[in-house]
């Protein structure tokens, strides 16, 4: 054995003392603990001073309860977390993980890209020391049942992994990669959880051949067979190692747990003795789910080709032309002139008539100026600087006042608009739908976020400039008939009309080129987010130079359509300020010319001459503001091609969020053969072919009746259906044929008992909240109060339904063994964190569970959601299930389940074949 055998001898010891000072990481060509203390970032200690020392060619099994520090002592392997107190050896150099030591997480992670670049991550192409052939590629995906991929995707299409591929596919798919880097020792968290018995065998023998040293977390006990030495953690610092002699089966090992246990620790001990009890059996077996036989009911019927196939037409919008959207947005932002932005919008149009006015008066007093001076006449003068200071401080707060009140616009429009959108976008599921069955990618997160608020804001200001330039056109136009008659206002306009119908000849396509900057803007984003998701696996993976090329690829193709953009707005707006700015100071002296060759007078007398001048430079002043105007509508036009772009994405998400609504529109037309209604107390599917968005025929004419009290365990290779069944009897996928009944999922307050049907994910899902918030999900605290008051509160006077609720909560956190929780944090059950990253994975889907119990449906669908826990917490799970009578729907690769489950429905190939059978012992 290459497992150290005595880990406390003094020589070993002072070995490490010579190395270097505590609280530090060497490199070695093996992985060594020496009084290593793991500390989370709250302060709780998971392992207390671990000493353990693994060599090349050894493998490690670490197990223990939910929450134990299993992952977290690889943190601080990796560097992720600071190594508080003791030494590590490792591999490589630095403190984080390296290619000598790979990591595959229980949730893969899947960049975007190519289906060779998931295989080679976190490589680039540029860093690939021996570059993957076809032929290699063909050859790791095999050693996975995999190669079908190469069939589904071309080779040079980018995917977003996530979410094509099931969970069991994508932990192939960490596995090929592991294949393919051929690291001296491989983190295996849980990485198997999903996938079949047969391949996780196969898995662990190929690892092995390969001369990989294993260090693997896992709740399967089978795995001990494959290992070495097993590391027993109880989460309160306690640990214990045993490993066997060579040549013997006897053992030997280290046991620091304290005698007086601790509920954690009593859990610590179960997975121990289910571990030790495990190595009398062979690998793979489970004597429980051997004692059990099937017997088929029913299966799926042969291909029919003379009929075609069922399909499931994509989520299509009713797309409408650009002038009804605006009529729709209109009619959401200002549905009366009556309501509040109808007000805001009669002020701003007083306001802006106002600030013509002054403006009038101020261009005529710049006149009167000057024809005063030329008198010399002074009182008139000084009168004349009072009524301009009155003139200033009106158009001092006229001006701040439409700003004030284009940001009040601009802000209730985003409320009403947000809201509109919000009413159908969390509705009936909608949500999901247009994320997942429209027939183009929609960034509705950016559109409902930063799009929509660009789109009001600029809106508000196209409202506000819409009003002035009409208004100073027909006030200075009324203004410049009196002072040159009809031919200087034709001569104004015919120049406006040209130079307007020049522009718009030369003017982009602002509205495309603006929308698909908000697209790339989208894409860029998304890259971000999904790099905050995983994170952890990123770091992990030592793939921050993997990323930086992604993020720096999408932010390329964004920057070059914004430098494009730019290019086309500066061409355009040279043309521009030359036809509305500059150009128009020749026509104001032609004005003036005309109206002093046809100005009657003595040109000598003073008097004259100041009259000449105030009306020459009151004309300036009118043929200016009059060009202003048009400059402005010009603008506008400009403004209104760039909106169009905005308005186009809003409410092409709108489209779509009103087709999800409507069955019709998916299904399309319903035939009396295609039905989907609620019965009382059964799930039936009659006939119902299971067909992805893709067209991909999962199950065909499947027939199934799952009565109250006759469990369906659903199973079949990853990516065959399972969960896919599931979505078609949630709602989410509509029935492409057949028909399917199911309970209402509203509470059946009569009976006393939770509603008739209730989901727990595959991926558990945190909500933001308390830990009573994360229990009771949906419901708010005030409904909750209100059915525990019903359900449990009968017979009870004057009964507090939040300490009611309280106590029937901590029962349940009993029954999942995660009742620590209140004591984690002083705030009990308003205790508010983030869940996601504080809870393992394990504790999640525990959580998941008590969430079941707590609205204690008649029926449970189970998306193999117990895969992260231990085998005898998994066990005590459904059989509170099975005593609370809730009737469970399980997808699972797990044989130790089928003891709870009357029939299994075996999803054969994932072509549409499958099994019906009566589980019978």
């Amino acid at each position: 054995m290459a497992v150290s055998r005595e880990l406390s001898m003094v020589d070993e010891k002072s070995s490490l003392q010579r190395k270097g000072s505590r609280n530090c990481i060497s490199e070695a060509n093996y992985i060594e603990f020496y009084d290593v203390k793991v500390v989370t970032p709250t302060g709780n200690v998971l392992v207390d001073d671990l000493t353990l020392r693994v060599e090349p060619g050894s493998n490690l099994l670490i197990t223990g309860p939910n929450g134990s520090g299993k992952s977290s002592l690889f943190r601080v392997l990796g560097g992720l977390w600071p190594l508080i107190s003791g030494h590590i050896v490792k591999p490589g150099i630095g403190s984080d993980l390296n290619k000598e030591i790979f990591y595959v997480p229980q949730r893969p992670y899947t960049a975007v890209g190519t289906l060779r670049d998931q295989l080679i991550y976190p490589l680039t192409a540029d860093q690939e020391v021996e570059q993957l052939t076809d032929r290699g590629m063909v050859e790791l995906l095999k050693n996975v049942d995999l190669e079908y991929l190469l069939d589904r995707y071309p080779p040079e299409k980018e995917v977003n992994w996530g979410d094509e591929l099931s969970l069991g596919e994508q932990q192939r798919l960490g596995m090929a990669r592991l294949f393919y880097h051929k690291p001296k020792f491989a983190i295996l968290d849980e990485c198997t959880s999903a996938v079949t018995t047969d391949m996780e065998e196969r898995f662990c023998a190929k690892v092995r051949a390969m001369g990989t040293s294993c260090i693997t977390i896992s709740h399967r006990p089978a795995l001990v067979a494959f290992h070495d030495v097993v590391l027993s953690l109880d989460g309160e610092g306690g640990w214990s190692v045993h490993y066997k002699r060579e040549g013997s089966s006897t053992e030997m090992g280290i046991d620091t747990m304290k005698a007086s246990e601790t509920k954690r620790q009593s859990d610590a001990k179960a997975v121990q003795r289910a571990f030790a009890m495990s190595k009398k059996d062979s690998a793979f077996s489970n004597t429980k789910a051997q004692s059990y036989f099937a017997e088929v009911i029913s299966s799926s019927p042969s291909m029919n080709h003379t009929i075609s196939p069922s399909a499931v037409p994509q989520l299509c919008g009713n797309t409408r032309v650009l002038p009804l959207r605006v009529a729709a947005m209109c009619k959401v932002l200002v549905p009366t002139v009556l309501d509040k932005q109808g007000a805001q919008l009669l002020t701003v149009a007083f306001l802006v008539v106002a600030r013509t006015w002054v403006s009038d008066r101020i261009a005529s007093l710049n006149g009167t100026t000057v024809k005063f001076v030329l008198e010399q006449d002074k009182a008139s003068f000084i009168r004349l600087i009072g009524l301009s200071v009155l003139q200033s401080a009106a158009s001092s707060f006229i001006a701040p006042s439409i700003r004030h009140l284009r940001a009040r616009l601009a802000l209730g429009w985003r409320i009403r608009l947000t809201q509109h959108l919000l009413k159908n976008y969390l509705r009936n599921n909608s949500f999901y739908k247009v994320f997942h069955m429209a027939s183009k990618n929609i960034d509705a997160d950016q559109r409902i976020t930063h799009d929509l608020e660009k789109l009001t804001t600029d809106l508000s200001g196209l409202v506000t400039g819409m009003v002035k330039p009409s208004v100073d056109i027909l006030w200075f136009t009324w203004r410049m008939k009196l002072l040159t008659g009809q031919r200087g206002v034709a001569i104004l306009y015919a120049y406006m009309l040209l130079g307007l119908g020049f522009l718009r000849t030369v003017t982009p396509d602002f509205g495309d080129l603006i929308s698909q900057e908000q697209q790339l803007e989208g894409t860029f984003r998304f890259m971000h987010e999904r790099l905050c998701t995983h994170a952890e696996s990123v770091a992990f993976f030592g793939g921050g130079t993997r990323e930086k090329t992604m993020v720096e690829s999408r932010f390329r193709e964004l920057l070059s359509h914004s430098n494009y953009l730019l290019k086309k707005k500066w061409l355009f707006g040279i043309l521009d300020d030359f036809i509305t700015k500059q150009l128009p100071h020749n026509v104001t002296w032609l004005l003036s010319l005309l109206y002093a060759m046809e100005h009657k007078g003595d040109r000598a007398s003073i008097s004259t001459q100041g009259e000449l001048a105030h009306a020459l430079r009151f004309l300036a002043s009118v043929v200016s503001q009059s060009f202003l105007a048009f400059g402005d509508i010009l603008e506008l036009h400009r403004k209104f091609v760039e909106l169009s772009g905005g308005i186009n994405r809003i409410f092409e998400l709108e489209e779509l969020l009103d087709a999800a609504q409507s069955v019709d529109s998916i299904n399309g037309s319903i035939t009396p053969s295609m039905r989907d209604y609620y019965a009382k107390d059964a799930i039936s599917f009659s006939k119902v072919d299971i067909v992805t968005p893709a067209q991909k025929m999962l199950a065909r004419e499947l027939t199934c009746d799952i009565e109250l009290g006759r469990s369906l365990l659903v199973t079949g290779p990853n990516g065959s259906g399972k969960s896919s069944i599931f979505r078609v009897l949630r709602g989410l996928w509509p029935i492409a044929s057949g028909g399917l009944s199911r309970p209402s999922e509203d509470v059946d307050q009569e009976a006393g008992s939770g509603c008739g049907i209730f989901y727990v994910p595959q991926r558990p899902y945190t909500c933001l909240g308390t830990l009573r918030d994360q229990i009771i999900y949906p419901l708010s605290r005030e409904e909750a109060e209100f059915r525990a008051l019903k359900m449990y509160g009968k017979g009870e006077k004057h009964a507090d339904p939040r300490k009611l609720l309280d106590t029937h909560l901590q029962i349940i956190l009993e029954n999942v063994r995660l009742n620590y929780l209140l004591e984690r944090d002083n705030r009990g059950w308003d205790a508010n964190l983030n869940w996601e990253d504080t809870l393992s994975l394990g504790e999640q889907q525990r959580l998941g569970m008590a969430r079941l119990f707590f609205h204690r449906p008649k029926y449970g669908i189970l998306d193999e959601c117990t895969n992260a826990t231990s085998v005898d917490v998994e066990e005590h799970l459904y059989g509170l299930a099975n005593k609370m009578g809730i009737t469970v729907v399980t997808s699972s690769q797990r044989p130790a389940l089928i003891p709870y489950h009357s029939m299994e429905l075996r999803l054969i190939d994932g072509e549409g074949n499958w099994e019906l059978r009566s589980i019978k012992q």
